[in-house]
């Protein structure tokens, strides 16, 4: 039975989802968001930039007609109308933006009239686990639009490369942004790869050492935890292998070569994932093994003790009988005057020569 406060058994699998009979296209807040949007516009061109925050609404229609590249990122999905304006303004599909507000989506690419649009998740591993952050990007002709529903600004670091005038980033527009963008995120996956690489070698040296409940607990949560990446890598891949491969007008051939960079990190950081999945599966078949040889070890103990004093149980039922001694041939031992100490004797050479062969077998 799982209690009220226990995730569900899917949880972290299953993406989110509108109630169904939710007609195409429908736009609401996401769940578990509340509070305003922080939205950060940079503009820039080779020569300049400017950065604004909590620009109005109002306002974005002339972003357009401003003549530099528009990057504007929003962070918080509660507030469903300064998505809805942005989609209004930059002429977004409304499958897309329902696409935006819907946490938990498949990493995705998706091509329409003007604009390339695409989730990917953004992965960190803390002391509570792999976290996941879904972010949606467009690509217009002039412009990018990144979300992410909540938490610190994932891009600060290229908003201070852009204000340090850094060239190529500089110039080459929108289109090498988004790469910037991307990229950054790919690469992402590699610190949270290697925690969790760390937290499975503490596991190991947990189960090789001595293997406890608590072991194959850290175990299937970090199982989880791998299948959860196999779910956002996969699909990831190939999110940046079209990028890298397919022609589109606003993907310039000079810029795609920089995204065949992005798919190389992509592969690298799914094998590195399918070898963690194995390492954890190894981990099982050891902790299983390890339990199994402690069993066995203890089997053996228990066995030798048994062995040793059968024959001491033996003797001591035969000569515990009360038999009548005035028959002459009714144990006629008891009445020795050396008979206790023999029947030691007897006992503690038995004892000594089983261990010995025990011993000599390999047994002990």
């Amino acid at each position: 039975m799982i209690d009220d406060g226990e995730p569900a058994p899917g949880s972290g699998l299953l993406k989110d989802y509108q109630d169904p009979g939710t007609p195409p296209g429908t736009l609401s807040s996401a769940d578990g968001e509340s509070g305003p949007a922080r939205v950060i516009v940079t503009s820039y061109s080779a020569t300049d930039i400017e950065i604004r925050e909590n620009v109005d609404p109002s306002a974005y229609d002339g972003l357009k007609a401003d003549g530099r590249v528009q990057w504007i990122h929003v962070i918080g999905l509660a507030d469903v109308t300064v998505v809805e304006q942005l989609g209004k303004t930059f002429a977004l599909h409304p499958l897309a933006l329902e696409d935006v507000l819907t946490l938990g989506q498949r990493p995705k690419i998706e091509e329409f009239d003007d604009t390339l649009f695409c989730i990917v998740q953004y992965l960190a591993y803390s002391r509570d686990g792999l976290q996941k952050v879904q972010v949606s990007l467009f690509l217009g002709t002039n412009f990018v639009l990144t979300f992410q529903p909540k938490g610190d600004d994932l891009f600060a670091v290229i908003r201070e490369r852009l204000e340090k005038g850094r060239a190529r980033l500089r110039q080459k527009g929108a289109c090498y942004l988004s790469y910037a963008i991307l990229d950054l995120i790919g690469d992402a996956a590699f610190p949270a790869l290697e925690a969790l690489g760390d937290h499975l070698d503490a596991i190991e040296a947990g189960i090789l050492d001595k293997p406890d409940q608590g072991d194959i607990e850290q175990l299937q949560s970090v199982r989880r935890e791998l299948l959860v990446l196999r779910q956002v890598l996969w699909p990831q891949r190939e999110v940046m292998g079209r990028l890298a491969r397919e022609e589109h007008e606003l993907m310039a051939d000079d810029v795609r070569l920089y995204f065949r960079d992005c798919y190389d990190h992509a592969v690298q950081a799914l094998e590195v994932s399918e070898n963690f999945r194995e390492m954890a599966s190894g981990l099982l078949d050891i902790y299983l093994t390890s339990l199994s040889h402690r069993l066995n070890d203890v089997m053996k103990v228990l066995t030798i003790i048994s062995t040793v004093f059968m024959p001491l149980s033996f003797l001591a039922g035969v000569y515990g009988m009360n038999f009548d001694r005035a028959q002459p041939l009714n144990m006629p031992e008891l009445g020795f005057r050396y008979g206790y100490l023999g029947f030691w004797g007897l006992t503690l050479a038995g004892i000594a020569t089983m261990l010995w062969l025990f011993r000599r077998k390999g047994w002990l």
